[in-house]
This record gives C-alpha cells, structure tokens and sequence, in this order.
C-alpha cells in the first residue's frame, strides 16, 4: 500500500472478465508527515510529483485528513451515504477490488466510466462557445441537493473538474452555432472524486474553510449570493437517528471522523432551522420575499426563472456559478 498519492500505472478504463469497463484507482494512505509542500510559478507548469505533493499536503492541512487515512475510504463512504440518503444518482459508484498490473496486483478502488462532459472540458472546448447553458429543472434539484450532500461530506474538492453534466448534445459532433446563441440543456449531473471527504473538520471549521474559498460547491447560475435548500432532501437528512448513520460508516470512517460528521449534521441542521423560522417571521410580517425552500418542481422552474432573471451579466448566464460561501451557512 502507498503512502503517497502517485500513478504506477496509467489511469485508463480497463475491462472485467463480463467485458464491463472500469475506472481502477490504486489504494493510498496519508504519510506520517506532509510532503514538502512544491513552489507552484504556475500550475501548467507543475510537474506530476508538484501535484502529488500539493494534494496531500492539501487533504492533511484543509481537509483534515490523518496519517494512515485510506484514500478508498473517501469514496466508498461517499458512495455509502448518498444511497443510504436516496441520492445515488447523483454520486459516482465506488466498491473495493483489486486489479492485476504487469503482474503486481494492486488493492483500491473500482468506479464505472462516468456519464457526461465535465463542466471545465465544455469551457475549454471551442466550439461550444457561441452556446448557452440551459440547467433543467432535474439538474437544478441535483444541484441543489450536492451542495447540501458535499457540505455533510466535508467535500473540500468540489469544483469545474469534478463535476460532469449530461447533456442534449453529442460533442463529439458539435458545430458553432450560425447565428446568435444555441442552448445546450443539462439533463442531470454526476459528481466524481471524493478522495478529499469526510476528514476531522468540524462545523465552525469547515466554515472558515467555505469562508476562504477552500470549499467550491456548486451554485446555480447569476451573480447572487442565494442557496435553496431542497426539502425532502433535508426532510431525509433529520429523519436518520445517529445509529444509522454509524451504521453506514461503519468501518469507514474513524471515531474522530464520524464525530467531526455529527458535529457539521447538528451545525447543518441548526442554520438551516433558523433559517425556516426567519422565513415564517418575515411571513407573519407579510413581507413578499422569494424562498428558499424548494420542494416540488413547480418550485425548482420557479427558483430557476428567479436566478436567471436576477443574473446580473447575462453573457455569463450559459456558466455554473460556483459559490465559494453557501448561504445557509
């Protein structure tokens, strides 16, 4: 088992004996002390081991990870969680194996190929430009729902390479529109990478972290600072004794961990029920204000149209907005 995060073997899509593909990432744990963190001029110009270096000294300091960590751990009980919570559609699968490399044998992670284009490839990929991102009401609830799912999680690695969207359109076709601007309408969304989850980061802390941009979760489009919260979603959240939810980590997550968990699930729930009683205080005043709280989908093409129309650059508007400091929290 390393103690490094490193490639000794090329990360492609390798076949089972069904002939089904999968995506093999080689077991690691964290080293008992962090690597000499690389001097980064640019991060073009960083080499593997800059990157190696960089990302653990990021998971041990930000995300809160201990010496002796498993990497595989991460994944797996991010996987755990998002079907105990009824949101696995949203979260890439990961199960333990082993795979047989040029005769070594190696323990981590299997993951299926990951459906969709990620959002940083569409931004990088020149003709698409001239086209505007349409998010449909599925992909807004997904959304909505990850950002709540990754704040629990701890997820301190959320962002434009890590987050995959199902579209309408084949890009492997794809022609610059004539005239004016197209649509490319995202049908759902599908998160990957979950190495940096679930570290000792409390709730107060993992604030400071969102706070200084060190956690990106997704917002929906539009230069507002405005986070819905997805009901049912939450609804589930609290309907979970803490015996359950140990259950599902059990073998996981290490005592400090699930206590760092507990601690950002009653911070969680405590904001998000001043905030649902707030909303009653302003409504018994009889103030007109849109809400926060979203449940059906009448509700979310509501939330949609809002944050279209109070998008401020318009020209922005086919982008994800990424907010680095989630409303609610």
């Amino acid at each position: 088992m390393k103690t490094l995060i490193g490639r000794r073997y090329p990360r492609l899509f390798f076949t089972d004996e069904e002939g089904e593909p999968f995506y093999f990432k080689e077991e690691a744990v964290m080293p008992a002390v962090p690597p000499p963190y690389p001097k980064i001029v640019t991060v073009q110009g960083m080499t593997s081991r800059d990157h190696n270096f960089s990302f653990v000294n990021n998971a041990m300091d930000a995300g809160g990870l201990a010496p002796g960590t498993r990497i595989s751990d991460r994944n797996i009980a991010t996987w755990e969680l998002s079907k105990f919570l009824g949101v696995s559609d949203i979260i890439i699968p990961a199960e333990r194996g082993s795979f047989t490399y040029k005769g070594e044998t190696l323990d981590g992670i299997k993951m299926p190929p990951a459906a969709g284009v990620r959002l940083e490839d569409l931004r990088r990929f020149d003709p698409v430009k001239g086209y505007r991102m349409r998010y449909t009401v599925p992909a807004v609830r997904q959304l909505t729902v990850l950002l709540m799912f990754d704040y629990l999680c701890a997820q301190l690695d959320r962002h434009k390479f890590n987050i995959k969207l199902i579209c309408d359109m084949d890009f492997d076709d794809i022609k610059p529109p004539i005239e004016g601007a197209d649509m490319i309408n995202v049908l759902s969304i599908l998160a990957i990478d979950h190495d940096l989850s679930f570290g000792v980061n409390d709730y107060e802390t993992l604030k400071k972290h969102v706070s200084l941009g060190l956690c990106v979760c997704p917002e929906l489009m539009g230069k507002m600072q405005y986070t819905a919260i997805d009901e049912p979603f939450y609804d589930r959240i609290c309907a979970v004794s803490d015996s359950e939810y140990e259950e599902v980590f059990d073998g996981l997550l290490t005592a400090d961990e699930l206590a760092a968990f507990f601690d950002r699930l009653r911070g969680f729930k405590a904001a998000i029920d001043a905030e649902r009683e707030n909303e009653a205080a302003r409504r018994s005043r009889g103030e007109e204000f849109f809400s926060r709280f979203v449940s059906i989908d009448e509700d979310y093409a509501a939330y949609l149209s809002h944050m279209e129309t109070a998008a401020a650059n318009k020209s922005d508007n086919w982008d994800m907005r990424f907010s680095h400091r989630p409303t609610y929290l």
